[in-house]
């Protein structure tokens, strides 16, 4: 049994080192300019399937999956899953647009399989330990190697820190959700490496200068101060996952309806870096088939949108920078009223486990602080819909452990837990299969 766990946590751990985000393109052996474009070096990308491929067949070995697995409780997920699939069918290139729905399937079927295999909290270690690997690396290369490790000669973003990673948003996204997950260690108990740790993804997140990724580690680091120090208020915390697809409605409906490049706000344009252009160009062009969006990898790869947007703004990124912007623009207005009921589903089970759970909450808070971080990174960042980011099967697999927490199975918990508490029954380990013990 430990030889399996072993070998799942090395499966899982090379799936980290190439899928986590894009790396350095001096780390690839390929020039700058190519890693700069979006799938300039495949490599990683193949390499991910493949590992996810053999982690799948690893699975089914006998007495590799040690946990249950149920069902009941995706069907809203499994929805929204199967029409983006499908929405690569009426994409302009449905060619182009296939291979990225078999590979989304693919990945997404190995996060199922995965949750038979390790829990939330062995997940959490893996993840740990990997990413504090590539942080530290990181800061050493700053120290040690700046013109690899820091951005060079761009007035926008010169002295920056990327890292190991390929750009400095890399880093910073890993940093914030990192400092997340190190935080709750250090919560709990106070060892020299977790404490060393927690100053490294401080030096990183700010050294990198994302503003997005400060963001997400200042909403990181509030909800856990606000969860810890006012168990009251903990409720109040999952809200920021519900108001952060508010934020994102609202968004969406702003530059469709006005049609505006920038939001406005006391006479100050705004662009987020100018973001709002590409969300005001997607958007526009949406407006003509809303309710099922140009599928799945169907907008950037039309050369007459791609080549259009660089002649508007002399310049071009395939890539929304926003992962609600994505969902909407791909899958239509079908897809994200989808995307809506799962995440309504989401908050609502969240929030009963929050609500009742007392004992063994390493789990269910760490769930909760990803997901909060994750939800609002979407904001100005496209983690939504990607196929091959760990980052993203992790929050699919996030969705699978807790959403499948049935009623009953909790109830039994807590009951037992209310009993242990107040003494009336000897204190026992009870099986329930919820996040808590996933």
């Amino acid at each position: 049994m430990i030889t399996v766990r072993y070998v799942a946590y090395g499966l899982l751990s090379l799936i980290l080192f190439v899928s986590l985000d894009s790396y350095n393109a001096v780390f690839l052996g390929i020039s700058e300019d190519e890693g700069a474009r979006q799938g300039g070096d495949l490599r990683p990308q193949i390499a991910a399937i493949v590992l996810w491929m053999i982690l799948i067949v690893f699975s089914f070995v006998p007495g590799v999956a040690r946990l249950p697995q149920r069902t009941k409780g995706l069907q809203w997920p499994v929805l929204l899953l199967a029409w983006s699939v499908l929405s690569s069918l009426w994409s302009d290139d449905p060619l182009n647009a296939m291979p990225k729905a078999a590979v989304l399937l693919i990945c997404v079927l190995a996060a199922w399989r995965t949750t038979s295999i390790v829990t939330v909290e062995e997940m959490f270690s893996c993840i740990y330990y990997n990413i504090a690997a590539l942080l530290t690396v990181s800061v050493a290369l700053v120290i040690f190697m700046p013109t690899i490790a820091v951005r060079q000669h761009e007035w926008q973003h010169e002295g920056d820190w990327q890292g190991v990673f390929g750009s400095k948003q890399g880093l910073g996204v890993v940093s914030a959700l990192f400092l997340g997950i190190v935080l709750l260690r250090v919560a709990r108990r106070r060892t020299l490496f977790d404490i060393f740790m927690c100053g490294v993804s401080i030096a990183c997140l700010l050294g990198s200068g994302s503003r997005g990724a400060g963001i997400v580690g200042i909403v990181g680091v509030t909800c856990l101060l606000i969860a810890r120090k006012y168990p009251k208020l903990a409720l109040l915390v999952t809200g920021i996952l519900l108001f952060d697809v508010f934020l994102a409605v609202a968004n969406i409906s702003y530059f469709a309806i006005t049609g505006s490049s920038s939001l406005i706000v006391y006479g100050y344009d705004i662009d987020f870096t100018e973001r709002t252009f590409i969300w005001q160009y997607a958007l526009s062009l949406w407006r003509d088939q809303p309710l099922m969006g140009f599928g799945l990898n169907g907008f950037w790869t039309d050369a007459n949108r791609y080549y259009a947007y660089k002649r508007l703004h002399g310049w071009v990124l395939d890539n929304y920078h926003s992962g609600y912007i994505a969902v909407i623009v791909e899958t239509g207005a079908v897809g994200f009223s989808l995307f809506v009921v799962v995440s309504f589903q989401l908050f609502s089970k969240l929030r009963y486990l929050m609500a009742n759970l007392k004992r063994n909450r390493l789990s269910l808070e760490m769930t909760i602080i990803f997901l909060l971080m994750f939800f609002t990174i979407n904001l100005t960042e496209t983690y939504f819909l990607r196929s091959t980011n760990f980052l993203s099967i992790l929050f699919a697999f996030l969705i699978m452990k807790t959403l499948t927490v049935s009623e009953v199975q909790s109830a039994r918990f807590i009951t037992a837990t209310r009993k242990a508490n107040s003494g009336t029954t000897p204190v026992r380990r009870v099986s329930t299969g919820s996040t808590t013990n996933q």
